[in-house]
């Protein structure tokens, strides 16, 4: 802040100046005691300057509407919505969220340094304040095969060149507990700096939780019951309480709060898909199922804001208060989250769910981002599964989590084969390696996504990215497979020959250039499709499908390379016994 930026100010909050704007008839949500109360809101310079009876240049009258700061995402991959950062701005700000902590590091595994560096570019200019975090993780283990590596010296220069705010969520928890190379350098050039270093602790006992908070890692997102919630709170971490599309843990999580612990908690949504980002929202329904669950709803925007922005160091941002930032949402029903209007720095730019304020051209991605799918020829043989006995070991889906079970079932075996059973809901899911045309295809069993006849692919596969496919018949999955290969990139469905829809996403089989309206036409085409191969469920499987290929998060997943038993963090056969 410069000297005249601060006399300016001050001027203003002593009021020797008239205020930019004030806010007058606004009933105050108060995020540090959880009250209301009425005064005018003075801004200059996009700063709350005063809290009273003011004038400004311009007034605004609130009409008696709630005043809450602005809501923010303490954890999130903007590639799960399938747009890039210019196109998910104009999703969420309207919904109130204007500050996220971003991972960029699904696009990280598919093309490396030059695909973050244009993650912080294309987020640069925008009404969202996007604080980028250097991906911890790339590759995620070495048991598969991504698209390209992060290295500690990658780690620095994201740090000193282009300004990352932390160390992104670290995944590879026996590297951790080990001290091993080189997550122990990118730990200490975080430290060093004074970054942020988020967790990823799925499934850890209280050993490795001890381990991460002695690593510096302050927060995690992956508790999913109330005591791992806890363990987390014990020890001194934040608990990230996350409810995305594949993964909803808040009915889980909730009831722990209580008055004297609420403040270490907060919202984030991880990975949501840009159809539920529209229809639901974003932290705004968060707070939404918060208040429905019983919590109050004042407990809640706080979770939201002051605490979220304390969780990652930032003094400026979560209150209606002087010296914070004047960036605040109009409630009109506080039980609803019915938000009417959403100010920020001072100006009003969404309204009633619209954009006001026109968003800059996007970025053009760097060119080999669109041609990031190199497959290697697939074979009929190359989708066999071959078993000696019927007994094997099948990876559970759980709708609503990316936990996975390890069940141990008996199934149908052809001429040494594995064979699909559509009545037992046994069906071969596929990863086959798409970065570099290694040619190295994993097959398993799946079960828990009821799908009839055909098959779903996706380029999107947590998080190396592989092509991930799931259907009832070889000669389906092999089409759905060599479809979006042929397409760069996207997700479809098939039945009978026909690719009956798809979405293309051809920057780094991530994400579309297409306005998020027509994505979300092709989204809802989608789920035409789905109900044409026998799938009636009220959850979507593409999201769960893409997270049946993360060998992080437990139980069985299935890589490039084969079957993996997270626990044991180790490969495992599909034949049991």
């Amino acid at each position: 802040m410069i000297k005249e930026q601060l006399q300016r100010r001050l001027a203003a909050a002593s009021k020797r100046e008239k205020c930019d704007l004030v806010i007058k008839g606004a009933q105050i949500i108060d995020v540090f005691s959880l009250t209301l109360f009425e005064a005018d809101v003075a801004i200059t310079d996009g700063v709350i300057v005063g809290l009273g009876n003011y004038s400004g240049i311009k007034e605004v009258d609130a009409k008696g509407a709630y005043l809450a700061p602005t809501f923010i995402d303490g954890h999130v991959h903007i590639e799960s919505a399938m747009v890039p950062p210019e196109e998910f701005a104009k999703v969420v700000v309207p919904r109130g969220v204007t500050t996220i902590f971003a991972d960029p590091h699904e696009i990280a595994n598919v093309g490396g340094l030059e695909a973050v560096t244009y993650m912080i570019e294309a987020s640069k200019g925008l009404p969202l304040d996007v604080k980028m975090m250097a991906p911890s993780s790339v590759p995620a283990t070495d048991f598969e095969h991504n698209g390209a590596e992060l290295t500690a010296e990658d780690i620095e220069k994201l740090f000193d060149h282009y300004q990352s705010f932390g160390l992104a969520e670290v995944m590879d928890y026996p590297a951790v507990l080990k001290g091993e190379e080189p997550i122990l350098s990118k730990l200490l050039a975080s430290i060093e700096r004074g970054k942020i270093i988020d967790g990823h602790a799925a499934g850890l006992d209280e050993v490795g939780l001890n381990a991460y908070r002695v690593a510096g890692i302050q927060n995690d997102h992956e508790a999913v019951t109330a005591e791992e919630a806890l363990a987390r709170l014990r020890r001194g971490m934040y608990v990230l309480m996350r409810e995305g599309t594949a993964a909803k843990d808040l009915e889980a999580l909730l009831p722990i709060l209580t008055p004297e612990n609420a403040r270490r908690c907060v919202f984030s949504t991880d990975d949501k898909h840009l159809d539920d980002l529209i229809n639901e929202g974003s932290i705004d329904a968060s707070i939404k199922k918060a208040i429905r669950l019983g919590v109050n709803p004042l407990q809640a925007i706080q979770m939201a804001s002051l605490n979220a922005a304390e969780c990652f160091g930032i003094r400026d941002k979560g209150a209606i208060a002087p010296g914070y930032e004047a960036s605040f949402v109009f409630i009109r029903d506080l039980s609803n989250l019915e938000i009417e209007s959403v100010f920020i720095k001072g100006e009003h730019v969404a309204q009633n769910g619209k954009m006001l304020k026109d968003i800059r051209e996007p970025i053009n991605p760097p060119a080999f981002l669109m041609k990031s799918v190199q497959l290697a020829p697939l074979t009929e043989k190359s989708l066999q599964l071959k078993l000696t006995n019927r007994k094997a070991n099948i990876i559970g889906v759980t709708p609503g989590s990316i936990v996975t079970e390890h069940l141990v079932e008996e199934v149908d075996v052809l001429d040494g084969f594995f064979q699909p059973a559509v009545s037992r809901n046994q069906l071969k899911l596929v990863v086959a390696e798409r970065h570099h045309k290694l040619g190295h295809v994993g097959v398993g069993i799946v079960k828990g996504i009821p799908i009839k006849d055909g098959a779903i692919v996706a380029t999107v596969a947590h998080d190396s990215h592989n092509i991930v496919a799931c259907g009832t018949d070889d000669q389906s999955i092999k089409q759905a497979i060599e479809h979006v290969a042929t397409i760069q990139g996207g997700i479809a469905v098939v039945k009978s020959g026909k690719i009956l829809a798809e979405l293309s996403l051809p920057l780094a089989g991530l994400m579309s250039l297409e306005p998020f309206e027509e994505i979300n036409n092709s989204l809802q085409k989608l789920e035409v499709a789905l109900k044409e191969i026998g799938f009636e469920e009220d959850w979507n499987p593409f999201l769960t499908l893409s997270f049946l290929a993360l060998p992080v998060i437990p139980s069985l997943k299935l890589t490039d390379t084969g079957l993996f038993n997270v626990e044991q963090f180790k490969h495992i056969s599909v034949e049991q016994g």
